[in-house]
């Protein structure tokens, strides 16, 4: 299928015309040939597209879902955001809001829409006056950011104020072709059974707002697992979020009998890695048009980028079960350099030095997130 593009099919073709007759462009030999060449040359493009999808490394759509579910692999949809709403009515008091209300955030850019859906409650259970669970209507991260003020779509008697505060459940965006690929191949590698490191990989990553998990076996003796999870965006995860994974996987105050998830015997902990801050400093030569400012926001932004990769790839882990995570220097510089209206990077320090290796370890796990970026202007 390699190379037989319309061209080639054509000088075939034509190779098979006696030469005493008159192939060149616009004979009648040519003008047959054309239009037949054409069709047979998006033939073959639709076989080589056909034959792609046939196989997972290369499908892409649904045709990689059709391989997926044949191994009973769903691609996970775009979840809504589950946030806390804390209310007060116009004296300053806790207020009671009916299940269903709806309120809009006070942006001037996304103004996404809330509906009241269930009372809040804390960690030992219990109802926390004012607070309520507020659902996302929009599908997907969108939903995860916001944190502020929020006003009621409809009148509600005696409102004073509303606040938009904790993530109870991040929502994840819908899974890529990659992300579904990535979970087909190590579904088929690396077989869960019995609380094995790969189920608890796929128990954990299954259940909606993780987004990546580092499993740390007999990490405090026999039949201890420890569980570090980030939420959908890969960040640390919500105090909130960690302790209804906890209550799905191995209860507090049950650890242990099998009342959750985990198998009988297991006393799992659930936690989140640490962030740590990237700082960069640096100095730029600019073009002359440039603005200090705008390349700035600019950089801080493809640095973020940047870390975003970085992030992903927190929960792989090695044949042992090492993780290991490395912020490149080389690669801020690079992420810097090619920012509009920089001609040259110099003096560059993340956090004072070069590399940095994040510590990923039982005891302690960390997360790059972006700290401060400072450019200053060099001229040469």
């Amino acid at each position: 299928m390699q190379g037989k593009t319309y061209q080639q099919l054509l000088a075939e073709a034509l190779a098979l015309v006696p030469d005493d007759l008159d192939k060149r462009e616009g004979s009648i030999i040519y003008d047959a040939l054309a239009p037949a060449c054409y069709l047979l040359a998006e033939y073959y493009i639709a076989l080589q597209t056909s034959t792609e999808n046939a196989y997972v490394l290369t499908a892409s759509g649904e045709y990689l879902d059709y391989r997926a579910a044949e191994q009973g692999l769903e691609r996970y949809p775009a979840s809504y955001a589950k946030r806390r709403g804390d209310f007060l009515d116009s004296e300053g008091n806790p207020m009671e809001i009916p299940i269903g209300s709806r309120f809009s955030e006070v942006s001037e850019t996304k103004g996404l829409n809330y509906q009241v859906t269930d009372v809040y409650r804390d960690t030992s259970g219990s109802t926390v006056p004012g607070s309520y669970i507020l659902t996302c209507e929009t599908a997907g991260t969108a939903g995860n950011d916001y944190t502020g003020a929020i006003l009621p779509i409809s009148h509600i008697n005696g409102f004073g104020k509303g606040t938009l505060s904790g993530l109870v459940l991040p929502a994840r965006d819908t899974e890529t072709d990659e992300e579904l690929r990535e979970r087909y191949l190590e579904h088929v590698q690396q077989k869960a059974f019995g609380g094995n490191i790969t189920w608890y990989r796929q128990v954990l990553l299954s259940m909606e707002g993780v987004g990546g998990v580092q499993v740390y076996p007999v990490w405090n003796g026999g039949g201890t697992v420890l569980l570090s999870v980030v939420d959908s965006e890969q960040k640390p995860a919500g105090e909130e979020f960690l302790q209804s994974l906890q209550n799905a996987i191995d209860p507090q105050g049950q650890s242990g009998q099998g009342l959750g998830l985990a198998p009988i015997g297991h006393q799992v902990s659930i936690t989140t890695p640490d962030a740590l801050e990237i700082s960069v400093s640096a100095q730029v030569r600019l073009a002359p048009d440039a603005s200090l400012t705008q390349v700035k926001e600019d950089a801080a932004e493809a640095i973020e980028g940047y870390l975003a990769e970085v992030r992903k790839n927190w929960d792989n882990a090695d044949s042992l079960n090492q993780y290991e995570l490395w912020v490149f220097a080389s690669r801020i510089n690079a992420a810097i350099l090619d920012t509009a209206g920089v001609t040259n990077v110099t003096g560059l320090t993340v956090n004072g030095g070069g590399d940095i290796q994040l510590t990923e370890t039982a005891e302690l796990q960390q997360i790059p997130v972006l700290g401060e970026v400072v450019l200053t202007v060099y001229e040469q």
